[in-house]
């Protein structure tokens, strides 16, 4: 599939800052693409200039092969999650969608079977008429995401869509989420928290101080934290790495805990598998022996340090 969203050398400044430094990506067409930082790294910049809230000092974008100065063209195959909203508190949740899809050029005669829908499947429909102003964080959370799914979009831009949800609440927006993704949905999702990412994305990128310092499926991610494979081994007994001598790659992790010692290998696999062959031989028994990998959280931090 070809991209959907093209980012060349995209560049911009606040002052002497740069909050994104010549930032290169290709997002696929139908990819959940998971878009992780650290506070202040330009995530929010960069999805505000892509969705045409500001503009760009430097470089190009292309949207569904729209240029970034085609903002209604954009406008029309884009829903929006943005970092905080702008809601009317004095309005009921129908009117709010009723609002936007106005603005959409909606017809009035297609809202009522489109805003049940909506808030059917955000778990808001019991809340239709009551005003925004009574809502909770994660109700205004979810009030959101159908606002922004109004127009059938294409793509999903998602700024934190489950900040402030409960753990149902998460799950069930995810559920959401992946399905829209199923349905040819691409989705671009920034989030803080990154077991939801994980489980979510197909592919990630890590930015940095506004440039980019990762991206790629989450092994791919594992491979350029690692240069070799690193296994994990529960040994009955008490074992010390330097009694192999000069043994290729390298032990960390060592620990010892009554009878039991507990280690990281890391090296290729043929020379974990001869590892354990020696093990044998010296009648040592190996409890537990497979791939140690890290999390998307450990990754983060080791590139972000």
């Amino acid at each position: 599939m070809g991209s959907v969203i093209s980012i060349k050398n995209l560049t911009k400044s606040y002052g002497s800052t740069k909050a994104i430094d010549d930032l290169n990506m290709e997002i696929a067409q139908g990819e959940f693409f998971g878009f992780l930082g650290p506070n202040g790294a330009g995530k929010t910049t960069t999805i505000r200039i892509l969705t045409g809230i500001i503009k760009v000092d430097k470089g190009e974008a292309l949207i569904n092969g729209f240029g970034l100065e085609e903002k209604e063209k954009i406008a029309s195959i884009i829903g929006v999650i943005p970092e905080s909203h702008g809601f009317y508190n004095w309005m009921s949740a129908w009117e709010y969608l009723q609002f936007f899809a106005d603005l959409y050029g909606i017809k009035r005669n297609k809202q009522d079977a489109l805003f049940k829908s909506l808030l059917q499947q955000v778990d808001l429909l019991n809340n239709k008429y009551s005003k925004i102003g009574t809502f909770s964080r994660g109700m205004r959370q979810r009030l959101g995401l159908a606002r922004a799914l109004i127009n059938s979009p294409k793509i999903l831009f998602l700024d934190e869509p489950t900040l402030g949800l409960d753990p149902q609440g998460q799950e069930d927006i995810q559920r959401l989420l992946k399905r829209l993704n199923q349905d040819g949905v691409t989705i671009f999702l920034s989030s803080h928290l990154l077991p939801e990412v994980s489980n979510l994305c197909s592919k990630i990128a890590i930015i940095s101080k506004g440039k980019l310092i990762a991206q790629g499926t989450l092994d791919e991610l594992r491979r350029t934290t690692h240069a070799k494979e690193q296994y994990y081994l529960k040994i009955q007994g008490d074992f010390a790495p330097s009694s192999l001598g000069k043994f290729p790659g390298k032990f960390f992790n060592v620990s010892h805990k009554s009878d039991l010692s507990e280690l990281t290998y890391e090296g290729s696999l043929e020379d974990a598998n001869e590892l354990l062959n020696i093990l044998k031989t010296e009648d040592m028994n190996v409890l537990e022996f497979y791939p140690a990998t890290d999390s998307l959280t450990d990754i983060f931090l080791k590139l972000t340090k």
